[in-house]
């Protein structure tokens, strides 16, 4: 299914509000989430993902659909080194939401980046969807957005899981695993997934 642009909007600051409260629903209980910052709360985890929406909604790679009950960041080649310049930020705010001042969430998130593929590659940094849109195509439409773009620049895509149910959703999309290990300090398994590179008509 080919998705328009019309069917997607680039997040803009008057919507981070209402993308911090979706995606902290929706990932309530993600590994990935969950096992940097054990100790949050409901409303840390949202503050959380406000943090990371202020530096990556600037950048113009934060996509919403359906007013904001589905969004994705989908980090282009392009912005990858903006991505380097902006963590240490990101990881500042989100430290004073843990008790142990992010140390944890920096081990792991840097374990995570060792991971990281050594071609460009478009990244889907997050994609979710308010439990109570689930299973009404809106995720599958936030990623088929980024991988036609990926596809039209030759390029693969490249996302990290911590849930193996959406190890088969990501396969059924062109995904395949690339990698599957666990985190250090027997934190979460990892799928690493990433699509097959595309090749650009020579016409």
């Amino acid at each position: 299914m080919l998705v328009s642009a019309a069917d997607m909007e680039v997040a803009t600051a008057h919507d981070v509000d209402a993308l911090a409260t979706m995606l902290s629903d929706a990932f309530a209980t993600d590994p990935m989430v969950r096992w940097p910052m054990p100790t949050a709360s409901h409303d840390a985890i949202r503050e959380q993902f406000r943090a990371i929406l202020r530096w990556y909604v600037p950048l113009g790679v934060v996509w919403k659909i359906d007013n904001c009950r589905g969004a994705a960041a989908w980090l282009p080649p392009s912005k990858t080194d903006r991505l380097t310049e902006i963590e240490p930020g990101i990881r500042s705010d989100i430290a004073s939401l843990t008790s142990d001042g992010g140390a944890r969430y920096s081990k792991f998130w840097d374990w995570l980046g060792t991971h990281a593929p050594d071609e460009p590659c478009w990244l889907l940094d997050l994609v979710g969807v308010s439990p109570e849109a689930q299973g009404q195509g809106l995720g599958q439409r936030l990623v088929t957005h980024g991988l036609e773009r990926a596809r039209a620049m030759g390029c693969s895509a490249f996302l990290e899981t911590g849930n193996e149910r959406n190890v088969a959703y990501y396969q059924s999309l062109g995904f395949r695993t690339v990698d599957q290990e666990q985190a250090p300090d027997d934190g979460p398994v990892i799928w690493f997934m990433q699509t097959a590179q595309a090749q650009l008509s020579s016409r």
